[in-house]
């Protein structure tokens, strides 16, 4: 018997761009249209491998983004609608370990929210449950990355969070990627 997987969006994007707000608008986007939605952040996974579990033998990273990817894949293949993931996913590297372990029919819509790296200090400092991501050096560090790995992101979708509302950009994504058009969703 043939069954649907589950539709796949990637939010990624410099740190303090607003993926996970954007994650949860879109969430209660899908749902207000009648769709089952799980939201899945990788930055959530990385947190289960830090010191001192696998970070210490240099595993964080690759081990997070597998591991995010298992998590995603399992709920790919339960009868929820559509999965949100989040997070920093930008390498061809951390793309790979990502999508190793999601079914084989999946396709990802890669979506890039971003912001000058002035709005995403400014947003990050002032929010006083951001941790590390409030230090200026760290802060240009990670916006650095992010900028020198973009371009081998497979994004279909880019959005300015400096200009447009995370509810704009929900809706946008979600006006997009629709569950039950005709031309979406992969069977298994």
């Amino acid at each position: 018997m043939l069954r649907t997987v589950a539709h796949l969006v990637m939010i990624t994007g410099p740190i303090a761009a607003g993926k996970n707000t954007v994650a949860e608008h879109l969430a209660r986007t899908f749902t207000a249209r009648g769709h089952s939605v799980v939201v899945a952040d990788v930055d959530d996974v990385a947190d289960m491998v830090r010191i001192p579990g696998a970070a210490t033998a240099g595993l964080r990273r690759f081990a997070a983004h597998e591991a995010h990817g298992a998590l995603v894949g399992q709920w790919m293949r339960s009868a929820v609608d559509v999965v949100i993931s989040v997070g920093p996913v930008y390498s061809d590297e951390e793309q790979e370990a990502f999508t190793r372990t999601l079914p084989d029919v999946a396709a990802v819509r890669w979506v890039i929210v971003d912001a000058p790296v002035a709005v995403t200090l400014a947003r990050a400092q002032a929010n006083p449950n951001r941790g590390l991501s409030r230090d200026p050096e760290f802060h240009h560090g990670a916006h650095g990355r992010f900028r020198e790995l973009l371009a081998a992101i497979p994004a279909e979708m880019t959005f300015d969070s400096s200009v447009l509302s995370a509810e704009k950009i929900a809706v946008a994504i979600a006006d997009r990627v629709a569950p039950g058009a005709a031309s979406d969703g992969a069977t298994i």
